[in-house]
């Protein structure tokens, strides 16, 4: 199941996480492709900083560096989107390779350097090489990532301490030096020593002091690797020396000119296809090399799975097709065999999953295959009521073998919804198999449902050592474009580690952070973010599911959606001129008292403020009824005071000689507008929420006030 939308991403897993911010594999659902999505908490200089690594990352368009397809800001948050590279970093091939065919080695660094050259020729060091960020592509194409590190040239920026310490260059352990073209150079050095020896040629006792590898990079000697491997020539070593030269001056000036030098070795392979071959090492040679002869990767699954496995060259139509083998995906995860296919097409995250969950005993088969299918972005809930609704049409169209395969389906891949095994015992009666819809209604033909975590009596969830604070979230009505947050509190009961991430969320939720390790206490912070909704208003029911060392936790979470309350500019179209068609007969009184009336009176300002006032009191129902904002809202209701004024000042003028005119003058404006306000008294009292169709009282409202304007014009 996907961890949520972001923008226009649809994150579908984790592909690693660090201090700088997550990495998730993503769906740029407008374009179609999978990306790798970098999302980084950020705030001002920091913002700039990683701004600034995005734009470096842009212009580096290279065939050997990760390329970028955009960056935005989003949550507060800086989402690089980056190209999804599927293959394996030189990390993991030397920790099963230690040591490399040269070749493989020569054509790896003459690629890094490749890269290294064009991103220095544009005034960018990348600061942190090393085997981590190397990547060896499907295809034999090597990648320089992360270049999280990076500072272009001339910003006076001081190395300091950045980078790895085991491939820093001995500048970057000075304050005083200034990283640059010569330091990426040095960490080349190192990693094309490791490559063929084996090991790096600086060792501590220390590996997270500083001072040690200080100590060790400036005065222990280099091995010698011809003595280490007799394939190795001399012609190498004297590189191998060059670039590892204490003194900058007398390292290699450019990455260029040093992989001109290992491709002059004569040693460096014309084609690239054995570096596909190493970046597959975990995979059996079974696996890479069919036993028919072909190696085609479309006969893969076909041949190490079984015959109705359902092939394919990518992931895409494997997913696509897995579901409907639901036996045959369960014996190959059980038995590693889905692992070993994976990894043979270039999936390691999605086939470390699966060794993950091979050995998950104590759950059931079934669970297991549905956690890959979650792990692997397959919107298993949604997949199920798609079967289902199938079903049901089959049934009805008299097709029950039809609808048993359909509603089979979706009581695995969703088994807590009883009526789904009620609906495929009906169809199991209706072709035939008494016997199967027995069994499907005392539960026993779907096994596997999702262990149910203990709720206890004071609202929070026991799950194993774990205590959650709570057992459901309830955001209860939040208005569209508001954010709401809660807090999500887990207890270790002996304080011992929680490992954990989050593996599905709805869309309009975001939960920080989605991968937590803590010890004793971790708290999780869960944010509604009503602007990723699809329809309002509606209730929104979902379920956030959490993998933790004590089991997965399903927590209930839903919110009541509102359209957001219409802004004072939204409106304004309309609400102005109602303000003013409101302020009529006030300004109509002011004029005849003015001009019109005697010193002693009477005074028509009185009865056009009080007719106003019943004017802006009803423009003030019009308005909460609409749904407009708070400040939309207070304008009327503070001129709804102008009644009050103009009334007591009508009560202190009974004994003035003229108040009979001014009291005529009120009966005759008065009596429009009560009717109005009685009208919409009935309305509010049929219906609580509103006044129907309350554009069509604007305009009552308009007629009432010119009426009330030009009567009280019309009284001498």
């Amino acid at each position: 199941m996907p961890l949520g939308m972001l923008g226009k991403y649809e994150r579908l897993d984790v592909l690693g996480h660090g201090a700088s911010g997550i990495v998730y594999l993503a769906k740029d659902t407008l374009l179609g492709k999978q990306v790798a999505l970098k999302e980084l908490s950020a705030e001002g200089n920091d913002r700039e900083r990683v701004l600034e690594e995005a734009r470096v990352l842009d212009r580096l368009r290279h065939p050997n560096i990760v390329q970028v397809n955009g960056v935005d800001v989003l949550g507060g948050k800086v989402i690089i989107d980056m190209e999804y590279i599927r293959g394996k970093n030189l990390q993991d091939i030397l920790r099963d390779t230690p040591q490399l065919p040269v070749g493989d080695a020569l054509s790896i660094m003459v690629q890094v350097c490749d890269g290294l050259a064009f991103a220095h020729e544009r005034r960018t060091v990348h600061r942190d090489v090393k085997p981590a960020n190397i990547i060896v592509t499907q295809d034999g194409t090597v990648k320089l990532v992360d270049f999280g590190l990076a500072e272009v040239l001339g910003t006076h920026s001081f190395a300091g301490g950045a980078g790895t310490y085991a491939y820093m260059a001995p500048e970057d352990f000075h304050e005083d030096e200034q990283s640059d073209r010569q330091s990426d150079i040095w960490s080349v050095g190192i990693i094309l020593f490791e490559t063929l020896a084996g090991f790096r040629p600086f060792r501590v006792a220390k590996a997270k002091d500083p001072f040690s590898w200080k100590r060790a990079i400036e005065e222990d000697p280099i091995p010698d690797v011809p003595a280490l491997r007799p394939d190795v020539t001399l012609e190498i070593q004297t590189v191998i020396e060059r670039a590892l030269a204490r003194n900058k001056n007398e390292r290699y000036q450019n990455a260029g000119s040093l992989a001109a030098d290992l491709r002059a070795t004569g040693l460096v392979p014309p084609h690239r296809m054995a570096l596909a071959e190493l970046a597959a090492v975990h995979t059996p040679e079974a696996l890479r090399r069919p036993t028919h002869g072909s190696d085609d990767l479309r006969t893969v699954a076909a041949v190490v799975l079984s015959p109705d496995f359902p092939a394919g060259t990518t992931i895409e139509q494997f997913l696509e097709r897995a579901p409907d083998s639901w036996i045959t995906v369960r014996n190959a995860l059980l038995t590693g065999q889905l692992s070993e296919w994976l990894r043979s097409i270039m999936e390691e995250p999605l086939a470390q999953v699966a060794d993950e969950l091979s050995k998950q005993h104590e759950r059931s088969d079934d669970e297991r295959v549905r956690e890959f299918f979650y792990r692997a972005g397959i919107e298993t809930t949604d997949e199920a009521r798609h079967s289902y609704q199938a079903g049901m049409q089959d049934l009805a169209d008299g097709r029950p073998s039809d609808a048993v395969t359909q509603l089979l389906r979706a009581s695995r891949l969703d088994p807590n919804k009883a009526h789904y095994r009620d609906q495929l015992s009906d169809a199991l009666r209706a072709s035939g198999d008494i016997v199967g819809a027995e069994r499907i209604a005392k539960k026993q033909a779907v096994s596997g449902t999702f262990q149910d975590a203990e709720a206890s009596t004071d609202g929070k969830l026991l799950v194993g050592a774990l205590t959650f604070s709570v057992a459901s979230i309830d955001f209860g009505q939040v208005r569209q474009g508001v954010t709401k947050t809660q807090k999500v509190e887990i207890r270790h009961q002996s304080r011992g580690l929680i490992n954990g991430r989050v593996v599905a969320a709805p869309a309009w939720v975001r939960i920080e952070p989605v991968v937590f390790r803590n010890r004793g206490k971790q708290s999780l912070i869960v944010t509604l973010v009503s602007d990723n909704v699809w329809h309002v208003p509606e209730e929104y029911n979902e379920e956030i599911i959490l993998e933790t060392d004590a089991g997965r936790v399903e927590i209930p979470v839903s919110a009541d959606v509102q359209p957001s309350r219409l802004s004072f500019l939204r409106i304004a179209f309309w609400f102005v001129p109602l303000l003013l068609c409101c302020l009529a007969p006030a300004a109509v009184g002011l004029f005849k008292t003015v001009f019109h009336s005697p010193a002693d009176g009477p005074y028509f300002w009185e009865p056009g403020t009080i007719a106003s006032g019943l004017l802006f009191g009803s423009l003030f129902v019009i308005a909460m009824c609409a749904d407009t904002s708070y400040r939309s809202r207070a304008v009327p209701f503070m001129f709804a005071g102008l009644a009050v004024i103009g009334g007591v000042a009508l009560f202190n003028d009974l004994s003035k000689p003229h108040f009979g005119a001014a009291k005529v003058a009120t009966l005759h404006t008065l009596p429009p507008i009560v009717l109005m306000l009685v009208l919409q008294g009935m309305a509010l009292a049929k219906n609580r929420n509103g006044i129907g169709r309350w554009q069509l009282w604007r305009w009552l409202l308009v007629f009432t006030a010119l009426l009330t304007a030009y009567l009280l014009a019309q009284v001498s």
